[in-house]
């Protein structure tokens, strides 16, 4: 595995910045264990360099939506479909329950088999609450589980989970699952 295939694993741990000492280099500091005639060589630890240039993590999914209170509406649909949205009656009748307009959230659209990091959502845009419609859409830490339709949190951010929109839009007892869940996060 080449080391800069490794570098945005490790941005995620490390905050400042860090670099490749070549071993030349490492052999001609004094105090070196490389360098010292009595103890036996010793191969230099690996190192990265990490260049933190306030540049924005490449993106692996789309965003659309003004956001203003920042709900964030996580699916993995084609690109047609997703364009189309926020012109979704059902979906707009779901905002409405909630106080909230298609402007007010973020759409976010993910590729096939691709879950989503909230932390890494959280660098592009406002993240207050976070709605995936679709199994698998959110990265979890291993070992935690949340029920579809069961509120839970992460960190300070409430998330529901919910089955594809197209499933819930053609399904009475899903529509009743899904504003269980969304009354428990939104209204008080």
């Amino acid at each position: 595995m080449d080391e800069a295939d490794v570098l945005p694993f490790y941005q995620h741990f490390f905050t400042e910045t860090l670099f490749v000492l070549p071993e030349k280099v490492a052999d001609s500091i004094p105090d070196s264990p490389a360098g010292s005639a009595s103890a036996p060589p010793v191969a230099p630890a690996p190192s990265l360099a990490l260049v933190d240039d306030g540049a924005p993590a490449t993106k692996k999914f789309a965003l659309n939506g003004q956001n203003k209170k920042g709900l964030a509406l996580i699916f993995s649909l084609p690109e047609v479909d997703f364009a189309s949205l926020p012109q979704n009656e059902f979906l707009t009748k779901i905002l409405a329950a909630i106080q909230h307009t298609p402007l007010d959230v973020a759409y976010v659209n993910l590729p096939p088999n691709f879950a989503l990091n909230l932390f890494d959502l959280s660098k592009v845009t406002q993240v207050n609450h976070v709605v995936a419609f679709g199994n698998g859409l959110v990265d979890l830490a291993p070992g935690f589980k949340i029920n579809m339709y069961k509120p839970a949190g992460v960190g300070n951010v409430p998330l529901l989970l919910a089955e594809p929109l197209e499933l819930i839009q053609n399904d009475v007892n899903r529509k009743k699952y899904l504003w269980s869940g969304l009354q428990a996060i939104f209204v008080k």
